[in-house]
C-alpha cells in the first residue's frame, strides 16, 4: 500500500490539534449541555484526537512527541472508566451509567489496553488498570467472548500479574476459536491473531510469535486498503507495537522492519 507523504502526515496532526481546540471552544459555549451529550463522549473524542497525533509523530520519527501524545490519549480515553469506577474521580458526579455512555465497550477497552501496552509505562498502568474494566453485561457477552478474554489477559499482563492466569485466560479464548471456526476476515480473525500472539509471548515461543504477528499485520494491512486508507491508523498499528513491547518483557525479539510498525515507538 502506498505510504502517506510527510506533508499528509503533518496535515493529520494539524487537523487533530484543530479538532481539540474546536472541542474546547464548544465545551465552554455549553454545546454539550445544549445537546444533552455525555462528558465521557467528549473525553473519548479528545483521546482519539491525541491518538492520531501520536501516530503522526511516530510515523515522522519523533519519539518524544509521539510518546507525549500517546500518554495524553491514554489518559483521556481512560477518563470515562474513571468516571464510572473511580470514586476519587473529580468528574464522577457527571458520569452516565457505564452501559449507556458508549465509550467503555468491549472494542474500546481492548484498543485502550493495547495502546497502554504500546506506551509500556508501568506507573501509568498501575494507576489506570484498576479502573479500565468492562460493564457487567459486557463481561458476560458470549458473542464477543474471545475479545473479552483478550481484555482479561491484558489486564493481568499489564499489571505484571501471574503468567499462569493470563495463559489460562488466553487458552480459553483460543480453544473457543478452534471449536467455533472463523470464517473470513473481521474482528474474530483479528482477535484470534492477537490472542495467539499474546499466548506465544507467555510461552516464550519466538517462532510462533513471529508467525502470529505476521498474520496480524497481513490482515491489518488488507483492512487498511478499504475505507480507512485516508486515516492515520491505516498506516501504523499501535496494537502491533503493544504486542512487541510485551514480547520484549518476556525475552522475545522483533527484528522486522514492517511499515505498519513505527520504529519511533519501539
Amino acid at each position: 500500500m502506498k505510504q502517506p507523504t510527510a506533508e499528509q502526515i503533518q496535515e493529520w496532526i494539524d487537523d487533530a490539534h484543530d479538532d481539540i481546540e474546536s472541542q474546547k471552544r464548544r465545551l465552554k459555549e455549553g454545546f454539550r449541555e445544549k445537546h444533552n451529550l455525555t462528558l465521557e463522549g467528549f473525553f473519548w473524542a479528545r483521546g482519539i484526537y491525541y491518538f492520531d497525533i501520536a501516530l503522526g509523530h511516530a510515523m515522522l520519527g519523533d519519539r518524544p512527541q509521539a510518546e507525549e501524545a500517546l500518554t495524553e490519549s491514554i489518559r483521556y480515553l481512560a477518563l470515562p472508566y474513571r468516571m464510572a469506577y473511580d470514586e476519587g474521580c473529580e468528574h464522577r458526579d457527571q458520569a452516565a451509567p457505564p452501559e449507556k455512555n458508549g465509550t467503555i465497550g468491549i472494542p474500546q477497552t481492548n484498543s485502550l489496553l493495547l495502546a497502554m501496552a504500546a506506551l509500556d509505562n508501568d506507573e501509568i498502568n498501575a494507576e489506570l488498570i484498576p479502573f479500565v474494566q468492562l460493564a457487567e453485561s459486557d463481561e458476560k457477552d458470549q458473542e464477543f467472548m474471545e475479545m473479552v478474554q483478550t481484555i482479561r489477559a491484558l489486564q493481568v499482563m499489564l499489571s505484571r500479574g501471574e503468567d499462569s492466569l493470563s495463559a489460562s485466560i488466553l487458552k480459553t479464548a483460543l480453544d473457543h476459536s478452534k471449536s467455533h471456526p472463523i470464517k473470513g476476515a473481521g474482528w474474530r480473525r483479528r482477535t484470534y491473531t492477537i490472542n495467539l500472539t499474546l499466548w506465544s509471548v507467555l510461552q516464550r515461543q519466538q517462532e510462533t510469535f513471529d508467525e502470529a504477528l505476521n498474520l496480524f499485520l497481513k490482515d491489518y494491512e488488507t483492512e487498511s486498503r478499504g475505507e480507512n486508507r485516508d486515516l492515520a491508523f491505516a498506516y501504523a498499528s499501535l496494537e502491533a507495537v503493544g504486542m512487541i513491547k510485551l514480547a520484549r518483557r518476556y525475552g522475545l525479539k522483533y527484528e522486522g522492519d514492517h511499515p505498519l510498525i513505527p520504529a519511533a515507538l519501539l
